[in-house]
């Protein structure tokens, strides 16, 4: 089953990430709400997406999208913000994540995106 680690302190953003995950057969092998909990549970797991919300409490995606190539350089990166989708687009470029999508779609849209980072 493909997996994915989600960086994300919104709890209820993550709860409900988890269940579409689930039904559209993703593993969400972890849960990391802080930079520093996201690199070693992305050392820890080697998941093949992590999905990477734009603003933690402890870093940007801009510093820690290059903490995570470095940390594991087979993971494809899925930038995830509530941005609006200029500014997402721009974040997204300038951290060379895989690939990015708003916080605002629906399950559906949320499925599509982190399968379509699978190899």
């Amino acid at each position: 089953m493909p997996n994915v680690l989600i960086c994300d302190d919104a709890v209820a953003f993550s709860v409900l990430f988890r269940r579409w995950m689930r039904d559209c057969g993703v593993e969400v092998i972890g849960h990391a709400k802080t930079a520093e909990e996201a690199v070693s549970m992305a050392i820890e797991h080697r998941p093949e997406v992590i999905v990477v919300d734009h603003l933690l409490p402890d870093a940007s995606s801009a510093e820690l999208v290059p903490r995570l190539r470095e940390a594991t350089p087979d993971s494809r990166l899925l930038l995830i913000s509530s941005l609006p989708a200029p500014d997402l687009e721009q974040a997204a470029a300038r951290t060379q994540a895989d690939g990015h999508i708003s916080k605002a779609v629906g399950a559906s849209e949320m499925c599509a995106a982190v399968h379509a980072l699978f190899g």
